[in-house]
């Protein structure tokens, strides 16, 4: 038996290292491709290109939040964090959906600004179109790659990751049709391509922060009706009732009241709480904790 969970414990680690590996490696790719950009926004003066290199530094961003859970969110419980320690995730996630809200701001406010009062056109050259192509390339490569390694490492994390920077090439398609637009001399075409890639940047941040919001405020996570379906189907329980759950939806915290004969012995009543729990988190399996309070059947706490 402890063999077995030993060899379960090695492989949960060398997942993780090899996940790591991967969010490493991408991370580099998505930090070239926005010093790329950057670079060159502030050479030319493209509010469309310096926009969407703030859309690369979140790629970026979100490469380090998946270093930061897989490193320290899913470290074990320990005596100071016993609920262990995933909102390091939640406050990596809050701070970059706030940063990259204030950015969207600024960007839309000179966009705005460009459009209205008007300034000078940006530069464009074939190094621009080099840096946009090169860069869209980069993130084709990135978006098989990563989506790849999602399926041989069966990593969700990745496999969402990997489908967010596959839709980036959407958005730098756009960059690359604003910026022809703009060298053709359609001087509006920079700052609309910048506010459309705002909008998209702003989606972003808003999903961050909503996905987060609601952790620190502890929304439930999972549904209490399952949770009840599942906890009645088990012998011995008569009714359940006050489920609540708190965390992430991949890592929930669950705690509920079973309602059991009152003439039940002690050890009967535990046996009954350990099937209730095995079963719950064998159907539920984002549940990482479960709390149950037994009580009598016939004089059960108030309660939801």
């Amino acid at each position: 038996m402890e063999t077995g969970s030993s060899l379960d414990e090695a492989e949960r680690i060398a997942r993780s290292r090899a996940v790591r590996r991967v969010l490493l490696f991408i991370l580099v790719l998505n930090a070239v491709v926005f010093a790329a950009k950057a670079v060159y926004a502030v050479w030319s003066g493209s509010l469309a290109i310096a926009s969407d290199a703030v859309h690369s530094l979140v790629d970026a961003a979100a490469n380090v939040i998946g270093l930061v859970v897989l490193r320290f969110a899913d470290a074990p419980p320990d005596q100071g964090h016993p609920y262990g320690h995933r909102k390091l995730e939640v406050v990596a996630a809050s701070a970059i959906g706030v940063s990259v809200g204030i950015a969207a701001v600024r960007f839309a406010w000179d966009a705005i600004d460009a459009l209205l009062v008007g300034r000078a056109a940006p530069h464009t050259s074939a190094l621009g179109f080099a840096v946009i192509g090169g860069t869209w390339v980069v993130n084709l490569i990135v978006a098989r790659y990563e989506g790849r390694r999602a399926r041989e490492l069966d990593s969700a994390f990745l496999a969402a990751d990997a489908s967010h920077t596959a839709s980036d090439l959407l958005v730098t398609a756009g960059v690359a049709a604003s910026f022809t637009a703009t060298y053709f001399g359609a001087d509006w075409a920079d700052p609309v391509g910048a506010l459309v890639i705002i909008v998209f940047i702003g989606r972003i941040a808003w999903g961050i922060l909503k996905a987060n919001v609601t952790v620190l405020i502890d929304r439930a996570v999972v549904d209490p009706a399952q949770v009840a379906e599942v906890a009645r189907g088990v012998s011995g329980v008569e009714d359940v009732h006050r489920v609540r759950s708190r965390g992430t939806e991949g890592a929930a915290q669950l705690d509920l009241h079973l309602l059991i004969d009152g003439d039940v012995a002690l050890r009967e009543a535990h046996a009954i709480a350990h099937q209730v729990e095995a079963r719950l988190r064998s159907a539920i399996p984002a549940i990482v904790d479960v709390t149950i309070h037994m009580e009598p059947a016939d004089d059960p706490e108030e309660g939801l």
